[in-house]
């Protein structure tokens, strides 16, 4: 009996002397994970508490200044350019991290995420906060990769597939107008029965659907250009204008619902743009492949945008 108690003696004080010698006083997790996916678009899910629900890896019913993971809460703090602050929340404890974005290529990005904590010099916290680093380390691990399957989806970042194809069209008529408003439905299709009726003049045939470009100028006025592909090149007649396409690449994506919804694409297209280092020669447009005055249901409208890039 008296050697299993001075075993089980022997035990302990070798792991409290492991834990005292050998366990550093604070300890440092850090986490570094691969995307395939721009830097800058990571990082607005990660600077902006209200898109963590998206992307987080269990579902979570309502907005909230904190999402929680294995009884942890993590919530976000200061952001600089390619850093976030994030707190961890735990039941004894808060941890102040750091989210580091690094741009490796236009469509690859590495993240490393950083909390130290202070362990002290009391053995037995020192194991406490040693396990629970271990917990805290795989529950972060999980994390990223539940972001990363996120980003890694096209959709997600910018809510469409985007392809890249050749301009196929050459020739359009276009004609212009200007609005203190944004365009009815009624005003654009009145702008489009003005180029059908021109092309069925000239026994001419639409190769497209009709195009539009709505642009604000300022908080009351809008500039709007609508255009139809044509099968052969048409002269134009009093604001019906001549226009050709600069060939080369495009690249565009399909969407449904109205005109908020459009304009939004419109953007993201933009940011697509950006984030691969493109340069466009013309301005982009959005093909209404759905009859807007036949339909009136906006979330059955299909809509192709497209912007013309180098």
């Amino acid at each position: 009996m008296k050697k299993i108690f001075f075993l089980f003696v022997f035990l302990v004080a070798l792991v409290f002397g492991w834990s005292y010698f050998f366990l550093p006083s604070s300890q440092t997790i850090i986490i570094s994970k691969t995307m395939r996916a721009p830097a800058e678009r990571i990082f607005s899910f990660l600077a902006n508490q209200n898109e963590w629900n998206k992307w987080w890896p269990v579902p979570t019913k309502s907005q909230a200044p904190a999402q929680v993971y294995n009884e942890n809460r993590y919530s976000v703090g200061a952001s600089a350019v390619n850093t976030v602050e994030t707190i961890i929340q735990k039941k004894d404890s808060q941890l102040t991290s750091r989210i580091l974005v690094v741009s490796l290529t236009n469509d690859s990005s590495t993240l490393e995420w950083t909390v130290q904590e202070n362990t002290g010099n009391n053995p037995l916290i020192k194991m406490q906060h040693y396990f629970t680093g271990q917990n805290l380390k795989a529950d972060m691990t999980s994390i990223l990769v539940s972001l990363k399957n996120f980003v890694e989806k096209q959709e997600n970042i910018y809510g469409m597939k985007i392809e890249k194809a050749k301009v196929t069209d050459t020739v359009l008529v276009a004609t212009r107008a200007k609005f203190s408003h944004y365009p009815s439905t009624p005003e654009i299709y009145g702008m489009i029965a003005k180029l059908k009726g021109y092309i069925k003049s000239q026994n001419a045939s639409e190769t497209n659907p009709p195009m539009l470009n709505v642009l604000q100028i300022d908080s009351n006025q809008y500039s709007v250009m609508v255009g139809i592909p044509t099968n052969r090149l048409l002269n134009g007649k009093g604001d019906i204008e001549l226009k050709r396409f600069v060939l080369g690449n495009i690249i565009w994506g399909e969407i449904r619902g109205g005109s908020y919804t459009t304009e939004a694409a419109i953007k993201q297209l933009e940011n697509y743009k950006i984030d691969y280092g493109l340069t466009s020669p013309a301005i982009p447009f959005a093909s209404l492949v759905t009859d807007r005055m036949k339909e009136s249901d906006t979330t059955k409208w299909i809509t192709r945008v497209y912007y013309p890039v180098f």
